[in-house]
C-alpha cells in the first residue's frame, strides 16, 4: 500500500494549463487506472447510481486524482456500511490468523 500523500499535493487543483517539466500523463494513467477500479468494485457493489459523476484527473503538480464528483447521501451511507463491514471481515480474519498461530 502505499503511503498517503501530503494534504497539500492531494488537495492542489486541477492541471489546466499544463507545464512541459511536469509528467502529467504518468498521473492521469494512474489516476484512470484506480478510476476504472474503484468503478468496476461499486458496480459489483451495486452503487454505479451513487457515482455517476467519477473521472480521472491530474493535479497541477502532475499527481493522479479520482473525483467522485457529488455524491448522494444514501449512496455514501451504503458505501461507508460496505467499508465497515470490510474491515469488521479482514479484522476478523487477522484474529483468526493470529490464533491459529
Amino acid at each position: 500500500m502505499r503511503p498517503a500523500p501530503d494534504n497539500a499535493r492531494a488537495c492542489a487543483p486541477p492541471a489546466e494549463e499544463l507545464r512541459a517539466s511536469i509528467p502529467y500523463v504518468r498521473g492521469r494513467r494512474t489516476a484512470n487506472n484506480a478510476t476504472l477500479e474503484l468503478a468496476a468494485r461499486l458496480t459489483t457493489a451495486g452503487l454505479v447510481d451513487g457515482f455517476g459523476a467519477l473521472k480521472a484527473e491530474v493535479n497541477v503538480h502532475g499527481d493522479g486524482l479520482v473525483n467522485l464528483g457529488p455524491i448522494p447521501a444514501d449512496a455514501v451511507h451504503r458505501l461507508a456500511t460496505l467499508l465497515a463491514n470490510g474491515l469488521c471481515a479482514e479484522l476478523g480474519h487477522l484474529a483468526a490468523h493470529d490464533e491459529a498461530a
